[in-house]
């Protein structure tokens, strides 16, 4: 029987081990579950980036001469080259000048990947297709081996980018935007002259490293007034040198996140670290689904619930199995150093589930979104929330309003954590219907835009196992940057939009020590029997 080839052969065979600090060549086994990909910008003999797919315990390589580019008009040459040992994914430094591929290697971008198709028949075919879950790729992507000339003896393909949400006409910006290292937040530079060559995490400032609480909002408020254009906060560093806050290094620290308010990215930092003592209650130990814009809101956004493989240590993860029966890893934070983490990863929203991690089968909240049709006006959908307090406070269950963000209300109800997912399903949808029986000119409960006019839904699939909701405390991805904010039922009757809160408004709520939810932590209550049974809910299969 013939031996299999060793398809690390031509990567050791290029490579004196006794000069280079590359890992030597050894096929490998990622037990992780998922197959990486990873990014590579290389300052050799020309400055390049080496894409690589993770395939049959090696990387499967290509170097793309210009980068990769968001434009999918843009066909970017990537050149084929020798598989490399998985080890060489956590490889960044210089390679000596006189060795193959001298130059500085930076680790741009990694993540994982998930093929369309069997990717060996597309290495055979010519055409791989696949959708990219990193830091700073998103989306679906192809490589396209091109006719070879005559005499041609390497294999070129293209590198395109799929039409999608994260696909942009500013094709350059992802090269742009993104110019220091993942792993450690060093520049080209900073790695080729040994600078900083510290583990991800490591580098700490001497002053932002404090708790939640201790950590001022002033500078956050002073740079989060309405401004007519996006403009640099007058508190932000003219150099984009990374800052710390609570010890997590925030990279592009003076990027606008939200131009309607001109919220930098330390801003935004600052004010989680701010409102966490409020946001964590709520929010901590919960699975979490991000809303990801590292650009701002004027760049490519999407919409996160699996972990990625490079999030920062603060961001937890756990297995859990789906409803397919398959098995993922989901996102969760337990403190104040999570959130920042996340908006270092360029998150604006933070979505919850309605259950803690330790009782993930058992939900301690129903939420009730009210989402109005286009154009109704804002006096109605607070009515209409009344309404729902009034019918909740007739079957003994309290409730407290949330306004959005957006244009709508959530009417949240506090549990103790008793009844199973497919009974607060039934309890919601019975409730929820109830109205749309007794009003159907003013509610809906199905989710048909058409057939929404002038009503209000009422969105009761946010209580079942899997569904989100955002997270009281948390920004939305909109231009002004405003807050989905806890509000008393006395303070909702006297609101105008529920889009009135931005992030000064609920620095200045914490300063005078304004808690509207501060009594929701004691109440005690559950979907009873005779709860069930009085609002006539049948029992799930």
């Amino acid at each position: 029987m013939a031996a299999r080839r060793d398809p690390l052969a031509e990567y050791n065979k290029r490579r004196d081990f006794t000069l280079t600090r590359e890992p030597k060549g050894n096929p490998g086994r990622n037990h992780s579950g998922r197959k990486r990909f990873l990014v590579q910008k290389h300052d050799a003999t020309r400055l390049h980036y080496d894409f690589r797919l993770e395939w049959d315990g090696v990387l499967k390589s290509w170097a793309v001469t210009r980068g990769p580019s968001l434009n999918p008009e843009d066909k970017r040459l990537a050149v084929r080259t020798e598989d490399h040992p998985l080890a060489y994914g956590d490889f960044e430094g210089t390679i000596p000048e006189k060795q193959y591929g001298g130059g500085t290697v930076m680790l741009w971008d990694t993540g994982w990947w998930e093929p369309d198709e069997d990717p060996n028949q597309g290495l055979r075919d010519g055409k791989l297709t696949f959708n990219l879950h990193g830091e700073r790729m998103q989306g679906g992507w192809a490589l396209v081996r091109m006719r070879p000339r005559p005499g041609e003896k390497r294999e070129n393909w293209l590198l395109i980018k799929d039409v999608d949400d994260v696909a942009s006409q500013d094709g350059e910006a992802l090269l742009e935007d993104h110019q220091t290292s993942v792993a450690t937040g060093r520049t080209m530079d900073q790695i080729a002259s040994g600078k900083g060559e510290t583990k991800k995490h490591v580098c700490a400032s001497k002053e932002e490293d404090k708790e939640g609480k201790a950590v001022t909002a002033e500078t956050t408020k002073a740079a989060t007034k309405p401004q007519g254009k996006a403009t640099k906060p007058a508190n932000a560093k003219q150099a984009s040198s990374d800052e710390t806050v609570l010890g997590v290094r925030i990279t592009h620290p003076d990027r606008i996140l939200f131009e309607g308010q001109a919220i930098s990215k330390l801003d935004l930092a600052r004010y989680y670290a701010v409102v966490a003592d409020r946001m964590l209650p709520y929010a901590a130990e919960r699975l979490l689904s991000l809303v990801r814009a590292p650009q701002g809101v004027s760049g490519p956004r999407f919409y996160q619930k699996h972990a990625s493989d490079g999030f920062p240590d603060e961001i937890k993860e756990v297995a859990i199995t789906e409803g397919s029966g398959e098995t993922e890893n989901y996102m969760y934070v337990r403190d104040a150093k999570g959130l920042v983490a996340a908006v270092q990863m360029g998150t604006l929203e933070l979505h919850i589930w309605g259950s803690r991690v330790d009782k993930l089968e058992s939900p301690d909240r129903l939420v009730f979104d009210l989402d109005p049709d286009e154009g109704l006006d804002f006096e109605l959908v607070k009515g209409a929330a009344m309404v729902l307090r009034d019918a909740l406070d007739e079957i003994g269950l309290k409730s407290a309003p949330m306004v959005t963000g957006g244009k709508g209300i959530h009417v949240i109800v506090p549990l103790t954590a008793r009844v199973n997912w497919p009974q607060a399903k039934a309890f919601a949808k019975t409730f929820a219907q109830g109205f749309v029986d007794r009003e159907p000119d003013r509610f809906i409960a199905t989710m048909s835009k058409e057939k929404r006019k002038g009503r209000i839904f009422i969105d009761w699939l946010r209580n079942e196992r899997g569904a989100t909701a955002i997270a009281p405390y948390s920004t939305r991805a909109r231009a002004d940057g405003p807050v989905a904010t806890p509000v008393s039922w006395d303070e909702l009757a006297n609101l105008k939009p529920a889009n009135r809160f931005h992030i000064p408004d609920i620095l200045e709520r914490i300063e005078n020590g304004t808690d509207p939810w501060q009594d929701v932590a004691k109440v005690r209550q559950s979907l009873t029997r005779k709860i069930m049974d009085k609002l006539g809910v049948d029992e799930p299969d």
